[in-house]
């Protein structure tokens, strides 16, 4: 019998706004991030394995489920906890690239550039400024 089939179905898990702020908190506890995120300088790793940790993120944020099924609600926990790194990866590229400013989704070997009718300075709306920009400006 594989894996995927032990134990009782659980279900989807609908990953609330504080649901995934749970796993996060519980990513982030020492025992749990030097397995999940890499060890600091001259830590020790951990006896554990990356399964085993999410198995007990998942029996502190969805005890319910974890009754049920503790390796269906590790691998759920696994599934969201890379998701989210990801994400975090895919942002982070866009926000550390240079010379080109935030980019949008479309990552080509060519530059977008958009031109405006009026710019503001960075020490705001002066007399130049149009009054419909002051007006933006100011809300």
């Amino acid at each position: 019998r594989s894996k995927k089939s032990a134990g009782p179905p659980i279900g989807d898990i609908e990953w609330t706004t504080p649901l995934t702020w749970l796993l996060l908190a519980q990513a982030e506890k020492a025992e749990n991030r030097k397995m999940l995120l890499g060890k600091k300088k001259d830590e020790n790793t951990s006896k554990d394995t990356k399964i085993a940790v999410f198995k007990r993120i998942g029996s502190v944020i969805l005890a319910d489920l974890y009754a049920i099924n503790p390796d269906a609600v590790g691998d759920r926990v696994k599934k969201r906890f890379d998701y989210l790194v990801n994400r975090y990866k895919h942002h982070a590229r866009r926000l550390r690239t240079t010379g080109e400013g935030l980019q949008d989704d479309n990552l080509g070997d060519e530059p977008d550039e958009e031109h405006f009718n009026h710019y503001v300075p960075t020490s705001g709306p002066d007399d130049s400024t149009p009054m419909h920009i002051r007006s933006i400006w100011g809300e």
